[in-house]
């Protein structure tokens, strides 16, 4: 009589064990993507300011005069300190460095300024213009892809099933820094 109700209580502990092992390794695995993600579009911004970067001598060697001569050489400076800081940004499968990351807002803001001044003495309608315009909407969406991804990845680490797989798997260690997207905006395209 007893028999019955002792197998129906093993296979609900059995069935349990099965929903329980999927749910924390769904969990993992979803925790695992939204990573791959996260450093997936890291990558794809880099690639981005990195193409900005070699746009911005074109539009250089068509200012006109000799006053933009300091703007120029400022320019130039910027964009070596955002290619260090680029080289230092790239490290694979690790998370942006948030001492660099405010630096790095900087340097990018100063540059958009500098841009910004350089691009009204030429006039906003200058082919090269509209060009660096195009590449600064490219870094604007993949920032913007990046804090995307990096939100989904915290939201997964604050709820049921997550906040434990990332505590069991060691993931809730991963901080993802957020971009500041106005700094890389000099023309107010976003």
């Amino acid at each position: 009589m007893k028999k019955p109700w002792l197998i129906f209580a093993g296979l609900c502990a059995v069935v349990f064990a099965i929903v329980m092992s999927c749910v924390i390794f769904g969990s993992y695995t979803s925790m695992l993507r939204s990573k791959n993600r996260v450093h997936a579009a890291k990558d794809q911004m880099i690639t981005a300011f990195e193409n900005q970067l070699d746009q911005i001598p074109a539009l250089l060697s068509q200012a006109p005069g000799t006053d933009a001569a300091p703007a120029r050489s400022r320019i130039h400076d910027t964009m070596e300190q955002i290619r260090t800081l680029l080289i230092r940004l790239q490290t694979p499968d690790t998370p942006l460095d948030p001492d660099l990351v405010p630096v790095f807002e900087q340097a990018q803001s100063r540059l958009a300024k500098d841009l910004d001044d350089l691009a009204r003495g030429s006039g906003t309608s200058h082919p090269r213009v509209q060009e660096l315009r195009a590449l600064y909407l490219e870094t604007i969406y993949a920032a913007r892809l990046y804090n995307r991804e990096v939100a989904y990845f915290d939201s997964r680490e604050k709820v049921f099933p997550g906040m434990f797989t990332a505590k069991w798997f060691h993931l809730d260690d991963l901080h993802f820094p957020l971009i500041d997207i106005t700094c890389f905006d000099p023309w107010g395209l976003k």
